[in-house]
């Protein structure tokens, strides 16, 4: 998982390390067995077979992803969960429990339980994969908080930087006005930034694209960022493909959603490749009857017993010899005369 640490005033760096699970339930069956399972996955995971020495791990390790079980002795789980939600209100939580309450289930929802699992867990294939998305979405999450935390240092400095950088950049309040464009971006949709800002992003968009755009902006709405690919509408009416990386911006103490920042780069050339890939593919290739093939990294020949072998075995009726000819020779040793050499012996072996 990559974890923002910070570096120089106002800046960030992505430090990697290992990802980490703490799997917290009584019975030994299942932690054993979840822990080899995640530990296949590359997780480093931690166990324990109460809430104490749940919590105890928690505060002394570096856990991303908390797996608890509800009903446990000496401490149960959503007085586990109660306890790191107080601790840190976004730590990521994921239930399993085969005798939690609805009531029970509600308020783990409540306390940062990202899902429930419901005990005995048929499909492991399942577990697995609520286990990437909530390490994704905490990836994500912890991306947007230290570039929200970058931008809040300083306006002044987060519209210098963006006004520069290569890329397209604008922001977008929760309706889908647009507030703010960069150069970049007025540039790759053909806009003066005065115009841009009086418009909507259904007005750039296609309409599929703007639905997609909405869809997305509901999960900005609940704290997380995303990153996907629409068509924008040029202003001479021609379509710009673009990838967004979207995050949302929060204001106040409760953290209300006012808009979206997002990041936007120019892919049409990269879809336009990959659609004469896609028909060159599909097109008959004619090749040549008498074509050899030659690898491009050994220069090997693959013969007609569909063998490959060295250049000089393919043509062993040759008799091969090493030299240097004359326009390579003035190209690597522009210091050397050949004109004056030529009637020397030892000076033609080039």
């Amino acid at each position: 998982m990559k974890v923002p640490e910070k570096c120089y005033p106002g800046e960030y760096i992505i430090k990697m390390h290992q990802e980490t699970l703490l799997i917290i339930d009584d019975e030994i069956s299942i932690r054993e067995s979840l822990a080899d399972l995640f530990e296949d996955q590359g997780y480093q995971v931690f166990t324990a077979e109460n809430g104490h020495v749940g919590l105890d791990l928690f505060f002394k390790k570096n856990v991303d992803v908390v797996i608890t079980d509800l009903l446990m002795p000496v401490m149960d789980g959503l007085e586990v969960m109660r306890t790191i939600h107080e601790a840190d209100p976004d730590q990521p939580m994921i239930v399993i429990s085969g005798a939690g309450k609805k009531q029970d289930v509600i308020q783990a929802l409540q306390m940062g339980a990202k899902d429930y699992i419901s005990k005995p867990i048929i499909d492991l294939d399942i577990i697995i994969h609520v286990v990437k998305k909530v390490f994704e979405n905490r990836r994500l999450t912890l991306e947007n908080k230290a570039y929200s935390e970058r931008l809040e240092k300083s306006e002044k400095q987060y519209r210098t930087i963006t006004e520069q950088i290569a890329e397209g950049v604008l922001t977008v309040d929760a309706r889908e006005n647009i507030t703010f464009v960069n150069p970049a971006f007025c540039k790759m949709m053909g806009y003066p930034a005065d115009k841009l800002i009086t418009m909507n992003l259904e007005q750039i968009s296609t309409r599929d694209s703007f639905q997609t755009i909405r869809q997305q902006t509901q999960i900005r709405k609940k704290g997380g960022a995303s990153r996907y690919e629409i068509q924008l509408v040029h202003a001479n009416e021609s379509i710009v493909h673009v990838e967004l990386t979207c995050s949302p911006i929060n204001q106040g103490k409760d953290q209300t959603f006012t808009g979206t920042i997002i990041m936007a780069r120019d892919i049409s050339r990269r879809i336009k490749l990959q659609r004469q890939y896609e028909q060159f593919i599909k097109s008959p290739q004619k090749i040549p009857e008498h074509a050899v093939a030659i690898c491009a990294s050994c220069k090997k020949i693959r013969g007609e017993d569909n063998q490959w072998a060295d250049i000089e075995k393919v043509f062993d009726h040759l008799i091969f010899s090493h030299g240097i000819c004359p326009a390579c020779c003035e190209k690597l040793y522009p210091d050397i005369n050949l004109n004056e050499t030529e009637d020397d012996p030892e000076e033609s072996s080039f």
